[in-house]
């Protein structure tokens, strides 16, 4: 793969500027800063859940693994196709990052799936909770995209898991808003705090991620660039990565990322006070 030149000339940029001036360092920063409250947030939310009665422990014990995850994102943030990291460590492997970040996504998508479910059972509306069973099988063909656009580079599969999370996110919103409609009180607010987040998902996804991967797999495309099979991309998931605080590559990432570490994390604590 050939490095841009931008990249190669990252350590006078770091040398020039500074790690406090570089904008890279400075977005990395508010990441580690939000990972540490995120993960204060969710003992404290842990702390209050304890003293609740007849409550499952499912929604934080699933709501922790996926804020650890996120924060060890944050502290090694990369971007998996272009092998990128921001610091050259074992801990920035491709490989150990996306098997973390499968994982997480899994139980986020089981987070839902129980929220829904437990919606069905309260409004006795058994489309609801058939919808709930199908919200994870939904997210493990999105991690199977995921992980063939990781071994093969190639950025359209990225487009299809994109893809796959905006049925996810379609599905739960109909539920909600059926939820809206039926109940009264903060139930009905929580139901339109979680539609405007499926919509808010939803935009993200369709009009940002999307378009920037399937760009990304054209201009790929035209430059007739050599895609991985299975095994090349293993190996090179598990010994590759190109260190780079350079802006002009960290910039293209920058909202998804973000919005993905701050408001998806903190829906995830959220879902463990929703009651039925």
């Amino acid at each position: 793969m050939q490095v841009p030149a931008s990249v190669l000339a990252n350590d006078g940029i770091s040398n020039k500027q500074g790690r406090y001036l570089n904008k890279t360092y400075i977005w990395w920063r508010f990441l580690c800063a939000t990972a540490v409250v995120n993960i204060v947030v969710w003992l404290w939310a842990l702390a209050v859940h304890s003293d609740m009665q007849n409550f499952s422990f499912a929604q934080p014990v699933l709501s922790g693994f996926y804020v650890l995850v996120c924060a060890f994102r944050s502290f090694f943030p990369r971007i998996d196709l272009e092998r990128y990291c921001l610091f050259d460590t074992p801990l920035s492997s491709i490989a150990l990052g996306r098997s973390l970040a499968t994982l997480a996504e899994i139980c986020f998508s089981a987070q839902c799936a129980l929220l829904i479910y437990d919606l069905g059972i309260y409004i006795d509306s058994p489309t609801i909770t058939l919808i709930a069973y199908a919200l994870v099988p939904i997210i493990i063909i999105a991690q199977l995209c995921c992980w063939n656009a990781a071994l093969t580079l190639d950025h359209f599969w990225h487009g299809i898991e994109e893809a796959m999370w905006i049925v996810m996110v379609t599905l739960a919103a109909v539920c909600l808003i059926t939820g809206y409609l039926m109940l009264t009180g903060w139930l009905k607010i929580l139901m339109a705090v979680g539609v405007v987040s499926c919509l808010g998902a939803a935009y993200i996804m369709l009009f940002v991620d999307i378009p920037m991967y399937f760009t990304r797999s054209r201009q790929n495309s035209g430059r007739e660039k050599k895609l991985l099979t299975f095994g090349e991309g293993i190996h090179d998931a598990l010994t590759r990565r190109i260190q780079t605080n350079d802006w002009e590559v960290w910039k293209q990432e920058v909202v998804w990322i973000s919005t993905y570490f701050t408001f998806g994390v903190w829906l995830s604590i959220g879902m463990i006070f929703v009651r039925f």
